[in-house]
């Protein structure tokens, strides 16, 4: 087993210990700092493309659920197909490929809407902005072709999830900044 498949492992463990109220307190605490954040960076009528969180990550429904302009989900067609398409209160919702809730219809975010900001699910990071996904690929494929479309790239994570070091290869994307619970770590600054 390598350094990142054991370190995705304990950074899974560490999430999976979490109670549901110590999730969902993290996590009410987390979506109001990235509100906050959007606030202090002139982001607010930006494009966010925003995951729709699965079981044990930190809560993204309300981010979705405020139907602000230009809040887009990702609609995953393959390992290496997302398409980000826009919410509204009228948005019907199916599960995706991948057992996540995704948008039926909407319009599809492109880099012609405007530069967007990329709200990423962590499995595991460390302070230089390195991130673990699930280890299929589908966020890393998409930043590596629309990297330069995107204003700031914010991984949302509990702070147990943070890990010492994670192997760089050469197409990863470093995120910009992390929220945790706890606090924001600048990764990249802008």
């Amino acid at each position: 087993m390598n350094t990142k498949q054991q370190s995705r492992q304990q950074a899974l463990q560490r999430r999976r210990k979490l109670s549901p109220e110590e999730r969902t307190t993290a996590s009410t605490h987390i979506q109001n700092a990235l509100l906050l954040q959007l606030e202090q960076r002139e982001l607010t009528t930006t494009p966010v493309l925003i995951y729709r969180s699965m079981d044990d990550e930190v809560e993204t429904r309300y981010i979705l659920s405020m139907y602000r302009p230009l809040i887009f989900a990702p609609v995953t067609h393959s390992h290496d197909a997302i398409q980000w398409r826009e919410t509204g209160s009228d948005t019907i919702w199916k599960t995706g490929n991948f057992g996540v809730e995704e948008p039926a219809g909407g319009r599809v975010w492109a880099p012609e809407l405007g530069k967007g900001v990329l709200v990423c699910p962590v499995v595991g990071f460390d302070r230089a902005g390195n991130r673990l996904g699930f280890g299929m690929g589908c966020f890393d494929r998409w930043l590596a072709q629309f990297n330069e479309h995107l204003q700031i790239i914010i991984g949302l994570a509990f702070s147990c999830q943070e890990v010492l070091a994670i192997p760089v290869e050469a197409h990863d994307v470093p995120l910009d900044i992390i929220i945790t619970e706890r606090e924001i770590i600048e990764c990249r600054k802008h």
